[in-house]
């Protein structure tokens, strides 16, 4: 399967990724794997991209993660959320980077007619705020075994939290998570007259994917000196030195996704000038969506520029998660194993997926394993 991003990568199916040991499951604790024994050839690298089946719009999105993919020259490792027609629907890149990057950067996409804290949100570019957190991405994050990533979007505000692993994470990870504790965001997009949230974001699905060089990885290339000193080309890299990315995996501890109830404002603005200003507290309450068990399906991605949206499944309001266009999988608490999918086209399902209580579940669904870049 092509990346649509132009990455040096070969996203997998099921099979495949089974076999290669790319994919797997133990006590709940999904883990999500690119290649690092073999040198590259043909599309590139073999990795894994999962993506829910289940679309949302509006949510809270809490992922605890233990390890993400290490820093290593020329990988782009992405927790995100996209929707169809991309960028008319929407990008929110919740966790992403290349490279050695030290810190996490949070970035909206959209199309024409938005922009937020001071920047035009349209297309590849998007409008990003870097977090300024050292050890919220890459090797840094890792050496604390890992934190958790938190996302409320309503209509008046896309908001990201991060938490180190040595923090209180009582609430954060609750059933009952209230954002009005945490403090401030490390990145606020607040909507308004410069951008009608909710005419530029809707029907997100959640994907975890890891490509390598591509638009992003590869076309920084040159400007990062400790990288392009051991190759001439990101690809060339990527592709004959395996053992560079022996680090290059996800693992998921949950992946919870709550809803409010068709409340709107489940927080007051909050402004990111205001460094100093308590954070209003929450008006919504924020409760579990439903998640039925089922098998998640891969389809062959078809988008068009940097962020491919999957399609996926139907409203904000509970749904199972599966693999649409590209193998997608999603993980919420609990995810047994992996099963073969049962479905015509290649995909990475989950089946089984059972939840303890009957809380947000976790989907690993694979996208042909990995494949449709994003922004």
């Amino acid at each position: 399967m092509d990346d649509p991003t132009h990455g040096y990568v070969n996203y997998v199916d099921q099979a495949n990724a089974q076999s290669q040991g790319l994919i797997s499951t133990s006590n709940g604790v999904v883990t999500i794997k690119s290649d690092s024994t073999r040198v590259g050839s043909g599309r590139g690298r073999d990795s894994v991209r999962v993506t829910s089946t289940k679309q949302y719009t509006h949510g809270l999105v809490i992922l605890d993660l233990e390890h993400m993919p290490g820093s290593a020259c020329g990988i782009w490792p992405a927790f995100w959320m996209t929707g169809p027609n991309w960028p008319n629907s929407g990008e929110i890149d919740i966790l992403e980077g290349v490279s050695l990057q030290a810190e996490n950067a949070v970035t909206l996409h959209t199309g024409d007619g938005c922009s937020m804290n001071g920047k035009n949100c349209k297309g590849n570019t998007g409008c990003g705020l870097p977090t300024g957190i050292a050890n919220s991405y890459g090797d840094g994050f890792n050496n604390l075994k890992g934190g958790v990533y938190a996302m409320e979007w309503t209509s008046d505000a896309i908001n990201v939290w991060f938490f180190p692993r040595n923090t209180n994470l009582d609430n954060v990870l609750s059933d009952n998570p209230d954002p009005s504790q945490w403090g401030r965001s490390i990145a606020s997009f607040q909507g308004g007259s410069n951008c009608n949230i909710d005419q530029h974001f809707k029907n997100n699905n959640i994907v975890f994917d890891t490509t390598f060089c591509g638009d992003w990885a590869g076309g920084v290339w040159s400007q990062e000196p400790t990288c392009a000193a051991k190759a001439g080309t990101c690809t060339d890299y990527v592709r004959d030195n395996p053992s560079a990315f022996t680090e290059a995996y996800w693992t998921i501890n949950s992946l919870k996704v709550f809803s409010n109830n068709g409340n709107n404002s489940p927080r007051a603005a909050e402004k990111a000038s205001d460094a100093n200003t308590p954070i209003a507290a929450s008006v919504a309450q924020w409760t579990p969506t439903s998640i039925p068990a089922a098998p998640v399906a891969v389809a062959t991605p078809t988008k068009a520029a940097k962020t491919g949206p999957m399609g996926l499944g139907s409203s904000s309001q509970g749904g199972p998660l599966s693999l649409n266009p590209i193998s997608k999988r999603e993980a919420h608490r609990g995810l047994p194993s992996l099963d073969k999918d049962a479905t015509a086209t290649s995909s990475v399902a989950e089946d089984g997926l059972q939840e303890r209580s009957s809380r947000i579940r976790r989907h690993l669904k694979h996208h042909q394993i990995a494949a449709v870049g994003h922004s």
